[in-house]
């Protein structure tokens, strides 16, 4: 491949290599998959380390024989390693994908014994949450600011539904919302997310959640919802937020005053309220148990319409509306995805992707805490090899 006058290589040089294996086969949808491996921070690696681990990984994943491109990225104050390739052999042949993820995760845990690396798996979160910022739209690299924030709050806070993660998201200047559309008559869900600036307004254009792999696609949010709803029920970790949440109530005066006895307790609440004062929604976000919870979720008596009526009604039936500081467990609410349901606003619009990157196949994976991310590599690929990849309709011969 050429290099310019610095002696580097353009990137689009190097994707040129994957050209002539698109051409064999036109079948696989994305036949070009990005990765990213990400050793711990507390590994101090060269960079001729760093390029022996993405040699190995690669050819351990079945990938050794194919061109692919490594770059060495430090963007989000971690050093990692992006590495492109091509699912498509010499031979035509679309390379094996499956269980890619539990492939991939063995690998890099034999790898870090092998050379012995710090164990990743479940600290990528962790040490990210410790320094986790606000989303900064003025700073640039939205998408990567969001992705970073999106996939470390997913990973480190148990949350039931869409809304309560679009809550604790909006602490950082990141929203999320679904989409709903119909291909050929099918339905389909898809997940959109967007920056904010500081007064909660959205800004840019937001992504979606396919430019960020399948770890933060519909399908992955469901099952970490229904994880996390597993979770708090085992480990009841509802009981300590709402035993903070009562003593905070004893006495209860204003919005600010309930919410500074709660922060005490490290617990974070949200509101929401009408324009006209009313308020409508509330949330609590306990940093103790890494738990989001819609106020109704945790019993009747913590519900928006409770605390609307001890915030705006001085003649309240206080007695009766605040429990006293030694409850039974209250029952779960089953209003909560009614309630949800109401304050969610659904934007219906289509989602589609002509990009050729297939950036989900390892999404869910943490392989030296493994990220899988969408780039801007399929602008380099030669337009008629897109073209081309449609079906071309079979001529009829005319009779005569």
């Amino acid at each position: 491949m050429a290099a310019d006058t610095s002696g580097n290589v353009p990137i689009e040089n190097c994707v040129q290599a994957f050209e002539p294996y698109i051409a064999l086969n036109s079948h696989v949808k994305k036949p070009v998959i990005h990765i990213s491996l990400n050793p711990s921070p507390k590994d101090i690696l060269s960079e001729e380390q760093m390029t022996v681990l993405a040699q190995e990984f690669m050819e351990k994943f079945g990938y050794g024989n194919q061109p692919y491109i490594v770059w060495l990225h430090e963007d989000i104050n971690r050093k990692h390693m992006h590495i492109v390739s091509v699912r498509i052999n010499e031979k035509g042949e679309k390379i094996d994908h499956n269980r890619e993820a539990v492939r991939a995760q063995n690998i890099c845990r034999e790898m870090e014994v092998k050379y012995g690396l710090h164990p990743t798996l479940g600290e990528h979160g962790e040490r990210e949450l410790v320094s986790l910022q606000k989303v900064d739209y003025p700073k640039g690299d939205v998408k990567v600011q969001v992705k970073h924030t999106a996939r470390t709050l997913l990973e480190c806070y148990n949350c039931h539904s869409l809304a309560e993660y679009n809550i604790l998201l909006n602490l950082y200047n990141v929203t999320v919302y679904e989409v709903r559309g119909s291909v050929d008559g099918k339905e389909y869900h898809g997940i959109m997310y967007g920056a904010l600036d500081d007064d909660g307004q959205q800004v840019g254009t937001p992504f979606k959640s396919s430019k960020f792999g399948k770890v933060l696609g519909y399908e992955a949010l469901q099952k970490k919802f229904t994880a996390s709803t597993e979770k708090v029920k085992k480990d009841k970790l509802a009981e300590r937020t709402r035993l903070e949440i009562i003593k905070a109530m004893q006495d209860i005066g204003t919005k600010e005053d309930f919410a500074r006895r709660l922060k005490e307790a490290d617990i974070e609440v949200v509101y929401r309220i009408n324009p006209e004062g009313r308020l409508y929604g509330i949330t609590f976000i306990d940093h103790t148990c890494r738990t989001v919870f819609n106020g109704s979720r945790l019993g009747k008596a913590f519900s928006a319409n409770v605390f609307n009526e001890l915030f705006n009604n001085p003649n309240a039936d206080r007695e009766r509306l605040i429990p006293p500081t030694l409850p039974e467990t209250p029952r779960q609410d089953r209003d909560t995805e009614q309630e949800e349901r109401q304050e969610q606003q659904h934007r219906r619009q289509p989602e589609t992707s002509e990009s050729l990157i297939d950036t989900s196949a390892l999404g869910a994976v943490d392989i030296f805490s493994m990220l899988m991310e969408d780039d801007h590599t399929h602008e380099y690929i030669d337009p008629s090899f897109l073209y081309g990849r449609k079906k071309k309709k079979k001529k009829r011969r005319r009779r005569l």
